[in-house]
């Protein structure tokens, strides 16, 4: 027997399901990436140098015995390069072929949306490593996703391919 609270509301929708971002800053602009894809945040610290790597890897990281690639971010997004500072995180979130890491100024925290908050990207953005867009009072987030690498560069199983530097 079906209970009352069980039962359908008539005319009832259901709310849209509230996806989740973590939210890091590059200079002055926000960046999201979908929290499901996020392992950890740590604070940054020196990468081994990776000679005649891609220019999207800035060197590889040693994290509790695994080695995860460092994006070089700033490369992939056309900003100007910055050394790392102590005060600089790093976020392990899940690429192509496993975990790599993104450098990030600071990472204020949680951003929640529905699905009908989010904007797709200008078509020149989205073909590359922005597939939405979070439209807030404070501007735009930009939605990285860290499985889109620049074509011709992929990770795979700890080797890392693609053009010198």
């Amino acid at each position: 027997m079906q209970s009352s609270y069980e039962r359908p509301v008539s005319g009832a929708v259901s709310a849209p399901e509230t996806a989740y971002y973590l939210v890091f800053k590059l200079d002055n602009q926000n960046y999201a990436i979908a929290m499901e894809g996020v392992e950890r945040v740590v604070r940054a610290f020196a990468p081994a140098p990776l000679p005649k790597g891609p220019a999207s890897v800035s060197g590889l990281l040693n994290l509790h015995g695994r080695v995860i690639p460092l994006l070089n971010i700033r490369h992939i997004f056309g900003l100007p390069e910055k050394e790392l500072a102590p005060q600089d995180y790093f976020i392990i979130a899940g690429g192509t072929q496993g975990p790599c890491a993104i450098p990030a100024d600071l990472v204020p925290g949680l951003t929640g949306c529905r699905p009908d908050e989010l904007m797709a990207s200008d078509a020149a953005i989205q073909g590359k490593y922005v597939e939405r867009v979070i439209k807030t009072r404070e501007g735009l987030i930009l939605i990285f996703d860290p499985r889109r690498l620049p074509p011709g560069e992929e990770m795979n199983g700890g080797e890392i391919h693609g053009g010198p530097r």
